[in-house]
């Protein structure tokens, strides 16, 4: 972390991130049946799906980072 950098809390609700989570798990698991259908290897099916989850889930957090939540 920067010397320059500041504390940011997060200050979502815990549903928000919830459904971020789930989102990505639908992704990872659409992607792992394609990837098992398409006869791929174990590791290439892995290697897929875990690559979707992590997408999904940063463009989902990056999401939740830019909404402004009005008090």
């Amino acid at each position: 972390m920067s010397i320059h950098s500041t504390q940011q809390t997060c200050n979502h609700p815990a549903r928000d991130i919830t459904i971020v989570t789930l989102a990505s798990g639908v992704a990872s698991l659409g992607t792992a049946i394609v990837t098992m259908a398409l006869h791929a290897s174990p590791l290439a099916t892995l290697t897929t799906s875990g690559a979707a989850f992590m997408a999904v889930l940063t463009a989902g957090m990056n999401v939740l980072k830019h909404v402004r939540r009005d008090s």
